[in-house]
Protein backbone atom coordinates (compact mmCIF):
# COMPACT_ATOMS: atom_id res chain seq x y z
CA UNK A 1 0.00 0.00 0.00
CA UNK A 2 1.33 3.42 -0.92
CA UNK A 3 0.10 6.94 -0.31
CA UNK A 4 -1.04 8.82 -3.39
CA UNK A 5 -0.71 12.60 -3.22
CA UNK A 6 -1.87 15.28 -5.66
CA UNK A 7 -1.03 18.98 -5.44
CA UNK A 8 -3.23 21.82 -6.73
CA UNK A 9 -2.76 25.58 -6.94
CA UNK A 10 -5.95 27.63 -7.21
CA UNK A 11 -5.08 30.79 -9.11
CA UNK A 12 -6.92 34.10 -8.59
CA UNK A 13 -8.31 33.90 -12.14
CA UNK A 14 -10.19 30.70 -11.25
CA UNK A 15 -7.75 28.33 -12.92
CA UNK A 16 -6.76 25.17 -11.09
CA UNK A 17 -3.27 23.87 -11.82
CA UNK A 18 -2.06 20.42 -10.80
CA UNK A 19 1.58 19.64 -10.01
CA UNK A 20 3.17 16.21 -9.84
CA UNK A 21 4.67 15.14 -6.50
CA UNK A 22 8.13 15.69 -8.00
CA UNK A 23 7.29 19.22 -9.19
CA UNK A 24 5.68 20.05 -5.84
CA UNK A 25 8.77 18.88 -3.96
CA UNK A 26 11.04 21.06 -6.11
CA UNK A 27 8.75 24.06 -5.63
CA UNK A 28 8.63 23.51 -1.86
CA UNK A 29 12.43 23.26 -1.73
CA UNK A 30 12.80 26.50 -3.69
CA UNK A 31 14.52 24.69 -6.54
CA UNK A 32 11.77 25.29 -9.06
CA UNK A 33 10.39 28.72 -10.03
CA UNK A 34 6.87 29.61 -11.08
CA UNK A 35 7.31 33.06 -12.68
CA UNK A 36 3.57 33.33 -13.38
CA UNK A 37 3.00 33.51 -9.61
CA UNK A 38 5.84 35.97 -8.82
CA UNK A 39 4.87 38.40 -6.04
CA UNK A 40 1.51 36.66 -5.66
CA UNK A 41 -0.29 34.81 -2.93
CA UNK A 42 -2.39 31.86 -4.11
CA UNK A 43 -4.32 29.03 -2.53
CA UNK A 44 -3.01 25.46 -2.40
CA UNK A 45 -4.80 22.16 -1.84
CA UNK A 46 -3.18 18.78 -1.26
CA UNK A 47 -5.28 15.64 -1.76
CA UNK A 48 -3.99 12.30 -0.46
CA UNK A 49 -5.26 8.76 -0.09
CA UNK A 50 -4.01 5.19 0.19
CA UNK A 51 -4.07 3.37 -3.12
CA UNK A 52 -5.21 0.11 -1.56
CA UNK A 53 -8.35 -1.23 -3.24
CA UNK A 54 -10.94 -1.72 -0.51
CA UNK A 55 -14.60 -1.13 0.23
CA UNK A 56 -13.83 2.24 1.79
CA UNK A 57 -11.42 4.90 0.60
CA UNK A 58 -10.19 7.51 3.05
CA UNK A 59 -9.25 10.82 1.47
CA UNK A 60 -7.39 13.55 3.32
CA UNK A 61 -7.05 17.14 2.19
CA UNK A 62 -5.03 20.07 3.46
CA UNK A 63 -5.23 23.66 2.31
CA UNK A 64 -2.86 26.61 2.60
CA UNK A 65 -2.14 30.05 1.23
CA UNK A 66 1.27 30.17 -0.44
CA UNK A 67 3.27 33.24 -1.37
CA UNK A 68 5.92 33.52 -4.06
CA UNK A 69 8.83 35.96 -4.17
CA UNK A 70 9.74 38.22 -7.11
CA UNK A 71 11.51 35.31 -8.86
CA UNK A 72 8.53 32.99 -8.52
CA UNK A 73 10.07 30.89 -5.74
CA UNK A 74 7.97 29.75 -2.81
CA UNK A 75 8.48 32.24 0.03
CA UNK A 76 5.93 31.11 2.64
CA UNK A 77 2.96 28.90 3.36
CA UNK A 78 0.35 29.83 5.93
CA UNK A 79 -3.23 28.91 6.77
CA UNK A 80 -5.60 30.69 4.39
CA UNK A 81 -7.29 33.84 5.65
CA UNK A 82 -11.08 34.02 5.73
CA UNK A 83 -11.04 35.68 2.29
CA UNK A 84 -8.80 32.91 0.92
CA UNK A 85 -10.80 29.93 2.11
CA UNK A 86 -11.14 27.18 -0.47
CA UNK A 87 -14.78 26.83 -1.44
CA UNK A 88 -16.59 23.50 -1.25
CA UNK A 89 -16.87 23.54 -5.06
CA UNK A 90 -13.11 24.07 -5.51
CA UNK A 91 -12.35 21.41 -2.90
CA UNK A 92 -14.63 18.83 -4.49
CA UNK A 93 -13.35 19.64 -7.98
CA UNK A 94 -9.75 19.01 -6.89
CA UNK A 95 -10.68 15.77 -5.11
CA UNK A 96 -12.60 14.47 -8.13
CA UNK A 97 -9.77 15.48 -10.48
CA UNK A 98 -7.19 13.76 -8.24
CA UNK A 99 -9.21 10.54 -8.19
CA UNK A 100 -9.92 10.47 -11.94
CA UNK A 101 -7.49 7.58 -12.55
CA UNK A 102 -7.68 5.87 -9.17
CA UNK A 103 -8.52 2.20 -9.10
CA UNK A 104 -11.31 1.79 -6.61
CA UNK A 105 -13.98 -0.83 -6.01
CA UNK A 106 -16.79 1.70 -6.40
CA UNK A 107 -16.62 5.47 -6.38
CA UNK A 108 -19.54 7.65 -5.31
CA UNK A 109 -19.23 11.40 -4.80
CA UNK A 110 -21.51 13.03 -2.23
Amino acid sequence: MTMEVRHFVLAPDGAIREFSPEEAALIAAGSNRLPEFAERRVRYLQVSWNDEISAEMKIQTAGAAIKFDSDGRLAEATPPSDEEKISRFEHDTCVQWALRGAEVAALTFH
